[in-house]
């Protein structure tokens, strides 16, 4: 997914007017309006629709980002706009801190699967604090742009519409909350069909019902959070990539505990696990 062509120049700005919730949403409308991928539609709607799903809750997560996001009837392609607000604005952020960066998505109804991975995307590059650093110390707006596709072209550089052969399974297990959010977002973006996830015990959970055992369960991390496993079908000629974009959520997994991946080459695969 090339998410340069969602994120054009126009788009993008180190000085979003505004001071309330209201008249940043105003600004980042008419970032969007001024698109030519959103000819056509009228800013009153996207204003409207960007009010409306904030009616819902806010799109403030925290850490002084902002994802506000709708769907337009009409609008033929998705736009992304991006906007640094200087001062800060109450946004009912779920800490209660101003917010700084706002990515505003809108787009059409039709493909909820693209606006849940542009989500996935926005969510995981102003997540991290070095490219929120990197866009608040942008001088231009070219340079916020930039630094955006920077932090995303690593996790965005597959594209499910191309027609690729599926012959490597891959199994990701995750102990921490975090880190596991983090590679459903990241398996999100890639456009990686089906992957499923499931969930398991440590061995000293299941041994808790054994007496013999009972003196060893902290030894075998019984109060340890549950491990989860993401399985994914990927082609081959990508799991390099997709192996070095989860290592950069946990770190050299030669050195982590608490998180491995298992790659299998299956002798058949027939059917899809890609949604209904």
């Amino acid at each position: 997914m090339d998410i340069s062509k969602y994120l054009t120049p126009e788009v993008c700005t180190i000085d979003l007017a505004g001071g309330t919730k209201e008249e940043i949403i105003r600004s980042l409308a008419e970032l969007i309006a001024g698109s030519s991928k959103a000819a056509g539609t009228d800013l009153a709607n996207i204003e409207q629709g960007l009010l409306k799903r904030e009616e819902m809750g806010s799109t403030g997560f925290g850490r002084g980002i902002a994802i506000p996001h709708c769907k337009i009837e009409g609008m033929k392609e998705f736009v992304l706009a991006l906007g640094i607000s200087n001062k800060g604005v109450a946004f009912d952020a779920m800490d209660g801190r101003s917010v700084h960066v706002f990515c505003a998505i809108v787009g059409p109804p039709e493909d909820p699967e693209m606006h849940l991975r542009l989500l996935a995307v926005a969510s995981r590059v102003l997540g991290a604090g070095r490219s929120r650093y990197e866009m608040l110390s942008s001088s231009t707006s070219y340079a916020l742009r930039e630094a955006f596709l920077y932090h995303a072209s690593p996790a965005t550089a597959l594209d499910s519409s191309k027609d690729r052969t599926f012959n490597k399974l891959i199994l990701v297990t995750v102990q921490e909350e975090d880190i596991y959010n983090d590679i459903i977002e990241l398996f999100l973006e890639m456009g990686l069909p089906g992957a499923i996830t499931h969930e398991g015990s440590l061995m000293g959970q299941i041994l808790s019902g054994v007496p013999v055992f009972a003196g060893f369960l902290d030894v075998l991390g019984s109060s340890k959070p549950e491990p989860r496993t993401i399985l994914a079908l990927v082609p081959g000629d990508t799991l390099d990539e997709i192996i070095a974009s989860i290592e950069e959520i946990t770190g050299d997994l030669d050195n982590h505990k608490g998180a491995c991946i298992i790659v299998l080459s299956p002798d058949i695969v027939r059917g899809s696990l890609e949604t209904v």
